[in-house]
């Protein structure tokens, strides 16, 4: 879909020596890589492993896009053992094999794939199982209104987030507390009586939810998705695609 906004500048970036690759069915001009054709060509056999097994665990496993937040968007090179050190993020925050997790984060960044779906695969050793038998819940888009539904009806216990998403759950409208109204955790005076229904949120701590894990939670929101919601534990981390330190708020 994007193709169309690359290809004034096709010229330049072949006189450049950059490849051009698309996934999609074309017809696309002579020196764009089309990757469609080459993925259904492709067998399904398993190659042998002296072809696709690493020499050296810190050779480029693959490339994911940044947002640019050290600069332009980027593609950070992320190494095999920085994705197999991605393994163990849900053993580290304490998911079990009975947890359910609920993801709604895109695919195609660190979050949502290799800390996200990444550790939810079978390894070739029993260590690389993290964690073992546990379960995804995989939301094509997030929705706030349909979120607690979505947690009661999948049996979630578990919410990776980026900090926005807990934002949006507590500005969704008041829910009835005593006289007065309560939005997030300010309480604020009752709306007209023609409004009072619909602005009702039933079931809002009527969940399983134990555990929420993810980045850029701010402390007002932390406080108020807790007094809201309940008593989930939550654990903030702090990293970077390109980057080689990650810190784990354990105590809260």
């Amino acid at each position: 879909d994007l193709f169309a906004a690359v290809e004034p500048i096709l010229p330049s970036l072949q006189e450049d020596g950059i490849v051009v690759w698309v996934l999609g069915s074309g017809p696309y001009p002579d020196g764009v890589v089309a990757l469609q054709g080459l993925l259904d060509a492709a067998s399904e056999e398993l190659e042998p492993e002296d072809v696709w097994q690493p020499e050296d665990m810190n050779d480029t496993c693959l490339y994911i896009f940044t947002s640019g937040t050290t600069g332009l968007p980027k593609a950070a090179r992320v190494s095999h053992l920085k994705s197999i050190m991605c393994l163990s993020f849900y053993e580290l925050v304490g998911v079990s094999s009975r947890d359910v997790v609920y993801l709604a984060l895109p695919l195609y960044h660190m979050a949502g794939s290799l800390l996200g779906i990444w550790c939810f695969g079978e390894g070739a050793e029993p260590h690389l199982h993290f964690p073992p038998g546990a379960t995804c819940v995989l939301k094509e888009k997030f929705s706030a209104s349909q979120f607690w539904d979505d947690c009661r009806a999948e049996g979630v216990t578990v919410f990776q987030y980026i900090g926005e998403l807990c934002r949006y759950l507590v500005n969704q409208p008041p829910v009835r507390a005593g006289p007065g109204w309560v939005r997030g955790c300010l309480r604020v005076p009752p709306p007209p009586k023609s409004d009072a229904g619909s602005l009702q949120r039933p079931g809002e701590r009527e969940h399983g939810l134990r555990l929420a894990v993810g980045s850029g939670l701010r402390p007002d929101v932390w406080r108020s998705f807790l007094q809201r919601f309940g008593a989930i534990r939550i654990v903030e981390t702090y990293g970077l695609t390109e980057g080689n330190v990650t810190l784990f708020n354990y105590t809260g």
